[in-house]
């Protein structure tokens, strides 16, 4: 099975394809009562590692998020509060609008600032949060997709409070901190804050994740520091993510920077 997968991932199939793959040779198996040759560790650690080569070498799926950098953040910020027409065609109300968009923000903010995974924010309960008396928090996420591990978070001044405001007074710990109650809602959210405040389409429950990678790459960041700020056990999704911002810190890069090219000869 592992052998039939690599055989397709080198004829150029994607990814995505390659999963799908597997879950109708799965679901074939099932139907006439035999065991699934697609459950295996091998099979999952060659679906893992074609993944990653794909990604690193650009040929992941071409749906791909965007990245919701600070930039985008704030420009959410903004426009997070504007009424919008619904699915029905109905402009919500006012009181409905500034609801749907400190959630939005505290949405965006916290998932940005804790690198969380779309699942992680989907589960996130206010027994989870705290708040501390620098006016920060941090969340803790009890287990994730590479660590059965809690990991505590830290969230910043400006997420903190926006959590702060989402908090119902009567909110009990167990109460979802955002109110949905899947990936895809997620991901369905994050989507549509960033459209209505003119960032266009590609953006995802990842989005958030991919945006702060590359941030704290620009800042200076190294590449182990941003292992452990996003929990990646390899280094190739998080390399991937934020090529461009470590590009520009490279040694062209650097070379143009300090003037040396106005200098340098050649032939």
């Amino acid at each position: 099975m592992a052998a039939y997968l690599a055989y397709r991932a080198g004829i150029g199939r994607s990814p995505s394809t390659l999963a799908l793959d597997r879950k109708a040779i799965s679901y074939r198996h099932g139907k006439r009562g035999y065991p699934s040759p697609t459950a295996s560790e091998g099979v999952k650690a060659t679906l893992a590692g074609l993944r990653n080569q794909a990604a690193e070498d650009g040929r992941g799926d071409p749906r791909q998020a965007r990245a919701l950098t600070g930039t985008g953040l704030r420009a959410i910020e903004r426009t997070a509060h504007r009424q919008r027409r619904g699915p029905t065609g109905r402009t919500e109300s006012v009181e409905s609008a500034r609801w749907r968009g400190d959630v939005d923000i505290a949405l965006a903010s916290v998932m940005r600032d804790a690198l969380l995974r779309r699942g992680e924010a989907a589960r996130l309960r206010w027994g989870e949060v705290e708040f501390w008396s620098d006016g920060s928090a941090r969340v803790i996420v009890r287990h994730s997709k590479t660590s059965s591990a809690s990991a505590v978070l830290y969230v910043g001044l400006r997420a903190a409070k926006a959590l702060r405001r989402i908090r119902a007074a009567d909110a009990e710990p167990g109460d979802r901190v955002f109110r949905l109650r899947s990936g895809r809602s997620i991901a369905n959210r994050i989507a549509a804050m960033a459209r209505a405040a003119g960032l266009g389409e590609g953006f995802s429950g990842h989005s958030p994740r991919i945006g702060m990678a590359q941030d704290l790459t620009a800042a200076g960041v190294g590449l182990p520091a941003l292992m452990v700020a996003g929990r990646w056990k390899s280094e190739r999704m998080p390399a991937y993510y934020s090529r461009g911002q470590s590009a520009g810190r490279g040694a062209v890069a650097n070379f143009y920077a300090n003037g040396a090219a106005a200098g340098s000869g050649g032939r």
